[in-house]
């Protein structure tokens, strides 16, 4: 079986021109087309997700639908939120198919290795400010008070705190920062030998001795995906 490894393609809705969101529409329907493997979205899918008692953001159709073609299709789709979309639910699953993992680390065994997996967002000793906030973002009380608000005025909020895209094209990042190295080489000591991470948007490949290290990219600037089995592991660009 192929396990096929993205994440951080921050769509926001349709309308507003997204460089990944046609070549990830391509992507899924080749995968559509292949003998049924497993799709991992390692978080940050959208750029903002939000799900109220009966309301979903609206412009991403396309993009659920095909995810939808492809869970029916008999792929199985796993998605590990990110923090630009942990406030997702069943809604997300209704239209989708996807199985949601609400951790910040989950280990499979994929394709004969322990894999480690995660967005990546908080992990090791880096990201102080933010592994300070990410409780309370995450709290029930915080979703709570953010469905007071009225969905376009909360869209609206988020918009401005969330605009991923040009954030990323303005600065480009080349090299895995070396507190989320020293975590993922850390993974080692319980046996993992694979240990896969978003959230950088910097693709790289890397063996530390017995253990590999796969940083996934992004759908902005890289257009990259991971794909795993047969016994190799091999990050391509998406032409």
């Amino acid at each position: 079986m192929n396990h096929y490894f993205i994440s951080d393609v921050h769509l926001y809705p349709s309308g507003k021109h997204h460089p990944g969101r046609e070549p990830l529409k391509n992507f899924l329907r080749g995968l559509a087309e292949n003998e049924p493997g497993e799709l991992w979205i390692l978080g940050d899918l959208f750029d903002y997700w939000f799900e109220y008692h009966s309301v979903i953001p609206a412009g991403f159709s396309d993009v659920l639908s095909l995810l939808k073609s492809l869970s029916v299709s008999g792929w199985l789709v796993s998605f590990l939120p990110g923090n630009h979309d942990w406030w997702c639910g069943d809604r997300l699953v209704a239209e989708t198919g996807m199985q949601l993992i609400f951790k910040t680390t989950h280990c499979e065994v994929i394709d004969g290795r322990k894999t480690v997996m995660a967005h990546g967002d908080g992990l090791g000793t880096g990201d102080t400010g933010y592994r300070m906030i990410k409780p309370v973002l995450r709290s029930t009380t915080a979703k709570l008070l953010f469905s007071v608000l009225h969905p376009t005025l909360a869209t609206g909020f988020a918009n401005i705190f969330s605009n991923t895209s040009k954030r990323i094209l303005r600065k480009q990042v080349d090299s895995i920062p070396d507190y989320l190295t020293r975590w993922a080489v850390n993974q080692a000591d319980n046996g993992t030998e694979l240990v896969i991470t978003g959230h950088t948007h910097c693709p790289s490949v890397v063996k530390h001795g017995n253990l590999i290290h796969a940083s996934l990219g992004d759908w902005i600037s890289h257009f990259t995906y991971l794909r795993v089995g047969g016994g190799e592991i091999n990050l391509h660009e998406y032409q």
